[in-house]
């Protein structure tokens, strides 16, 4: 796991705590945040933000205690965690095919 930078962890990211920062720059979505841990840093919020509660707490280091910490911090920073996706975009897009498709056979 790629470590965040120590000045950088001080100054801009204080309230969450180093296993967090640790997880979010080297988690599934850190490359979101750019190739060097002063991108990742600057753009730790939209990091976070890409995940769903699920997929945080799936990271390991993260429970649902470390979750809630990034669900608060990011709250202060204007944002929240992505929301739950219910069903997979290839059935909804099956489903919208369907009702497409039916609509222009009409029987006359």
């Amino acid at each position: 796991m790629q470590a965040p930078p120590r000045g950088l962890v001080m100054l801009a990211m204080a309230k969450l705590s180093r296993s967090i920062l640790t997880v979010l720059f080297s988690g599934r979505h850190a490359a979101l945040g750019g190739r060097s841990a002063r991108e990742r840093a600057a753009n730790l919020a939209r990091i976070a933000a890409a995940y769903s509660r699920t997929e945080l707490e799936a990271e390991k280091g993260i429970g649902p205690a470390r979750a809630t910490a990034v669900e608060h911090w990011l709250e202060g920073q204007g944002s929240s965690l992505r929301a739950e996706q219910s069903c997979s975009i290839s059935a909804s897009v099956s489903v919208e095919m369907v009702a497409v498709g039916n609509a222009g056979s009409e029987v006359q």
